[in-house]
C-alpha cells in the first residue's frame, strides 16, 4: 500500500513536469523572491532536492525534513543577494510522533529605502518608501517506509512597498527515494515548488486622479486594475551518490517561467571535522530572439562555479552544532555570500 502511494506522488510530480515544461515565459513570474536558495549547506542546490535532511530540506525538498537523526532542528541563515540586498532565514522543526516532523520558516528581505519618483517628478519628491518582503512557511513531513519519505510546505508571502502590497500562498510538494534499486548511497529526489494561485497587487497607490474619457463628469479618483502574475512554479528531478567518500549529486530543474538549469555539487568529508564543496550551475539556452527590429541574449546571473564548507563546532567544542559557508560569484552584480548556523538536540 504505502509502495503504491510512493509510485503514485512520483508519478504526479513527474506529470507535473513536462506540464511545467511547456514553454518559457520568462519574466512574468511574481514572488520571484522564493527563488531565492536558504542556507548554505547545498550551493546551487545540486542534489539537493535527493539528499538534503532536517532544516536545510524545508526549502530544497520538504521530504528531507523527516530523514533528520534529531529530534529538534534549528537553522539560522544570512545571504548577500544582489544590489545591497540582504535576506536572513529562520526555521525550527521538531518531532512530533505519528504526525511526522513540523517544521516553521520565517525568511525576510531587507531591500532598504527607495526615492519616490513620478511622471512629474522623475528626479525624486523627496519621499522615500521600504519595500516588505516575508515568507513565512509551515512543513510536515513523514517517512512513509525505510526508504521512502514525503513532505509538503505551505508558504504565505507577503509584498508591500509604498501603499501598495500583495500576499499569497505557494506550496511545495516533495519525495525522497533512497537506496533506489537496492543500491547503497544511490539516492533520487522530486520536488514541485512555489505553485498556488496567482499574486495580484492591490492598495491605496493604485488610485489615480483623471478625467474619465467620454463622460462630462470631473476629475477624481480611480482605481487602476492591476494585472495578476503566475508563481514561479519549478520541479527538481535529482539524484545523488557517493563514490570513494565524495557525494555527488545532480539536478535538473524545470522552470515555467525561465530557463531549465542543470545544478551539480560535489562534498567530501574531511575526517568528520567538517566539509568542503563545490558547485556548479548551468542555464538551458533560452528561445533566441533576431530578427531586424530585435535581438536578446539572456544570461543567467549566477551561472558558474561556486564553492564552500562546512566546520562541524562540535568536534571542537561539543554539541551537535556546524557552521556553512557559501560563495557564489554573481556576473552584474556583487558575488553572493552565504553564512548559516545548524544545531540539532
Amino acid at each position: 500500500m504505502k509502495f503504491n502511494i510512493t509510485k503514485n506522488i512520483i508519478a504526479l510530480l513527474l506529470c507535473s513536469s513536462f506540464i511545467l515544461a511547456q514553454g518559457s515565459r520568462m519574466g512574468t513570474a511574481s514572488s520571484t523572491q522564493l527563488q531565492i536558495a536558504q542556507g548554505a549547506q547545498y550551493l546551487s542546490g545540486g542534489g539537493a532536492a535527493s539528499n538534503a535532511v532536517g532544516m536545510d530540506a524545508v526549502y530544497w525538498n520538504p521530504a528531507g525534513l523527516s530523514k533528520s537523526d534529531n529530534n529538534v532542528d534549528a537553522i539560522f541563515s544570512y545571504r548577500t543577494y544582489i544590489a545591497d540586498i540582504t535576506n536572513n532565514y529562520f526555521g525550527i522543526g521538531g518531532n512530533f510522533g505519528n504526525l511526522g516532523k513540523l517544521a516553521l520558516t520565517i525568511r525576510t528581505f531587507n531591500i532598504g529605502d527607495i526615492k519616490e519618483t513620478t511622471v512629474y517628478q522623475p528626479d525624486g519628491t523627496g519621499q522615500v518608501f521600504t519595500p516588505q518582503f516575508m515568507v513565512v512557511g509551515g512543513t510536515i513531513s513523514k517517512n512513509i517506509t525505510d526508504k521512502t519519505s514525503v513532505g509538503v510546505t505551505a508558504n504565505w508571502i507577503s509584498e508591500s512597498f509604498g501603499r501598495v502590497n500583495a500576499s499569497g500562498v505557494s506550496f511545495d510538494l516533495g519525495v525522497q527515494y533512497g537506496s533506489l534499486m537496492d543500491i547503497d548511497n544511490l539516492n533520487v529526489g522530486f520536488v514541485l515548488r512555489n505553485f498556488g494561485k496567482p499574486v495580484t497587487y492591490e492598495g491605496e497607490g493604485l488610485g489615480i486622479w483623471a478625467e474619465g474619457s467620454d463622460t462630462d463628469r470631473p476629475e477624481e479618483y480611480y482605481k487602476v486594475d492591476a494585472a495578476s502574475f503566475d508563481l514561479p512554479y519549478i520541479m527538481d528531478m535529482s539524484a545523488s551518490y557517493v563514490v570513494a567518500g565524495v557525494n555527488i549529486g545532480g539536478t535538473y530543474t524545470s522552470n515555467y517561467y525561465a530557463t531549465d538549469e542543470i545544478r551539480l555539487l560535489a562534498s567530501y568529508d574531511v575526517l568528520g571535522m567538517g566539509t568542503v564543496r563545490a558547485g556548479y550551475q548551468q542555464s538551458m539556452a533560452a528561445k533566441d530572439i533576431d530578427d531586424e527590429s530585435n535581438s536578446w541574449d539572456y544570461k543567467n546571473p549566477f551561472d558558474g562555479i561556486s564553492f564552500g564548507g562546512s566546520l562541524n563546532l562540535g568536534s571542537l567544542i561539543g554539541g551537535n552544532m556546524s557552521i556553512d559557508y557559501a560563495y557564489m560569484p554573481t556576473e552584474y552584480f556583487n558575488d553572493n555570500q552565504v553564512f548559516s548556523l545548524r544545531v540539532g538536540f
